[in-house]
């Protein structure tokens, strides 16, 4: 007993500065994060935030000379999550404590492989993973607290800057966004969205669109098209089989009009695919080929769509006549929802004067569905004819339409009728 008196006055008496911290409180220097995002590249700082207080920083309070925590408290944390290369040289991907060696008129960046220390003290250049030269300016306004911030943010870079007082330090982090997607994609692939032709479809895409691992590209869109072809990949796998090889002009069109012309005679596709390489034969002024196609396209049954694909071509190659024939006859054989599709498809391709004609047609045999109304009411108005809109509209309401038909009249009728 003696003995555990003894032990709580002992302890009773220690100085406050001895007792260990148990509870928590407030940094007097508080933690914060910055995060940017390039490409799929996620890079962030970790840091925390003294404030000037009256003193000088750069020289006394941040001796020259002398390696830097680059914050306070615990290690400051730079964390990128694919490799990227700082001011032109390597760093892979991984977290890092970032410390800068500074001097008078210049700072030198130092990315430790260490990063759980406290800040500086236990800095050891053995465990450096790199050290770049960093940009040391005056400040564009004085910071009180210490900030980290992400500037000239573009595709494939940002610069990463600390502002202190009246100094900045900054260095520029780049990203081969190409590389780490597709390397990404690789990995995606490999898991779900490879067991779809979506998948390696939309991977194909990344590819053309970014013009980038271009034969890579070609190789998801052929195994997309092995998958399940359709009139979307066997497109995509055609750009792919002439852009890959650095072809333009016509030995481009070339390429990929063989490319879509192999992908058909594999037998395992219908109207639509046809339809679709008919269409693009067409646009690269394929005259021939784009007949040809059609021609199957409108053999296998496919109705109204194909025969409009064919009348296009009559056109463009001068055969009006022919072509209003044709016309007349896929008019005749198109449904509603053929017709009204159609018509939409010419509207959203700024061809108002040929979408109204099929409204009007689509009126002329559904008329007793108040849908038709409301799509041809859309037509005058893109063309201008506001007062047929109008008409159009109330002839719709008329048919006491379901509720989201009758909600998105009203409102065309509202817009017809406040411009007239």
């Amino acid at each position: 007993m003696r003995l555990f008196w003894t032990f709580l006055v002992v302890l009773l008496t220690l100085p406050a500065g001895a007792q260990t911290q148990l509870t928590v409180t407030p940094d007097v220097s508080p933690a914060a994060s910055v995060m940017q995002q390039i490409g799929l590249t996620r890079i962030k700082v970790d840091y925390h935030r003294p404030a000037v207080n009256g003193r000088i920083i750069w020289g006394e309070l941040v001796p020259f000379g002398q390696v830097w925590r680059a914050g306070a408290n615990e290690n400051t944390v730079i964390e990128v999550s694919t490799p990227v290369q700082i001011n032109g040289k390597p760093l892979d991907a991984g977290k890092y404590g970032l410390h800068f060696l500074v001097e008078e008129k210049s700072v030198t960046a130092i990315f430790s492989r260490n990063s759980t220390s406290w800040g500086s003290f236990s800095y050891d250049p053995a465990e450096d993973a790199l050290r770049v030269n960093a940009t040391f300016i005056p400040a564009d306004k004085p910071r009180e607290r210490l900030e980290y911030n992400f500037e000239d943010l573009t595709p494939e870079a940002v610069n990463c800057a600390v502002t202190w007082g009246d100094k900045a330090i900054s260095f520029q982090i780049t990203v081969d966004v190409g590389k780490t997607v597709v390397e990404s994609l690789a990995d995606q692939l490999r898991t779900k969205p490879g067991w779809t032709w979506q998948g390696w479809h939309e991977a194909a895409g990344y590819c053309l669109v970014n013009n980038t691992h271009l034969e890579q590209g070609l190789q998801w869109a052929t195994r997309s098209v092995f998958m399940a072809p359709n009139a979307q990949n066997i497109l995509r796998k055609a750009q792919l089989s002439s852009k890959s090889k650095g072809l333009t002009g016509q030995a481009a069109v070339g390429a990929e009009l063989t490319s879509i012309r192999e992908d058909l005679s594999r037998g395992n596709v219908t109207w639509k695919e046809y339809a679709a390489a008919a269409n693009y034969a067409m646009k690269q002024e394929s005259m021939d080929q784009a007949a040809d196609w059609a021609d199957v396209a409108i053999a296998q049954g496919g109705g109204m769509n194909p025969s409009m694909v064919k009348v296009a071509i009559l056109k463009k190659e001068g055969k009006t006549k022919e072509a209003e024939s044709l016309k007349a006859k896929a008019i005749s054989m198109g449904s509603n929802q053929e017709l009204n599709a159609y018509g939409y498809q010419l509207l959203m391709a700024g061809n108002t004067v040929g979408a109204v004609e099929i409204f009007e047609a689509n009126v002329a045999k559904n008329g007793d569905d108040p849908n038709v109304w409301d799509s041809l009411a859309e037509g005058y108005l893109s063309n201008g004819e506001k007062d047929k809109a109008v008409s159009a509209l109330k002839k719709c309401l008329g048919m006491n339409p379901p509720a989201n038909l009758k909600t998105h009249a009203e409102g065309l009728l509202q817009q017809a009728e406040s411009n007239e």
